[in-house]
Formats: structure tokens, C-alpha cells, sequence
């Protein structure tokens, strides 16, 4: 069952940043509020994969060469994500530098 959508949440951004997210939302064919929507869920899926993704590597410590497997397992993570969710892991791994 779906809840209805009846708060309304307000963000500052920059006229620049406000531009691009109305443009991809346009090009997505979305209006503005499902777009930010989707990609705050889009967000917290990538959030759960990458939990998952480093409890995996963390089981692998019995393998000669860990390093190695976590290296073709972002590989191939990288290689099936889109570009947003790539952006959106890069931000991330900034933020917890």
C-alpha cells in the first residue's frame, strides 16, 4: 500500500544545481518532485549494496589475495552501475576521506 504524499520538504540549492536537476528530470520525462524521489531512493538502494558489497569483501579474509578480489568485485559493480550511482558512490567515498 502506498502512503500518500502529503508533506512537503523544502531544499536550498544554488540556481545552477536547481537547473540541472529540472533538466534531467525533463530528459527523464519525470516531473521534479519524482525525480528527487527516485533518486533519493536510488540513494539508499546503492547505500544497501554497498553494505552488503563490503560485508562480502570482509568475509573473503581467508583468500590468499584479498585485495585483489575486492578490486574485480568494483569492477564489476562499477561496470553494471549507471553513471549517477557511480557519482553518487564517488561523493560518498569523499566524504568519508
Amino acid at each position: 500500500m502506498n502512503e500518500p504524499l502529503s508533506e512537503v520538504v523544502r531544499v536550498r540549492m544554488t540556481p545552477s544545481h536547481a537547473a540541472r536537476l529540472g533538466e534531467a528530470a525533463a530528459l527523464s520525462g519525470l516531473s521534479l518532485s519524482n525525480y528527487i524521489r527516485r533518486r533519493l531512493s536510488a540513494d539508499d538502494t546503492l547505500q544497501e549494496e554497498l553494505t552488503l558489497l563490503r560485508q562480502i569483501v570482509a568475509s573473503l579474509g581467508n583468500l590468499q589475495d584479498t585485495r585483489l578480489v575486492a578490486i574485480e568485485t568494483a569492477y564489476l559493480v562499477r561496470a553494471m552501475a549507471k553513471p549517477e550511482q557511480i557519482a553518487i558512490a564517488q561523493q560518498h567515498l569523499q566524504r568519508s576521506r
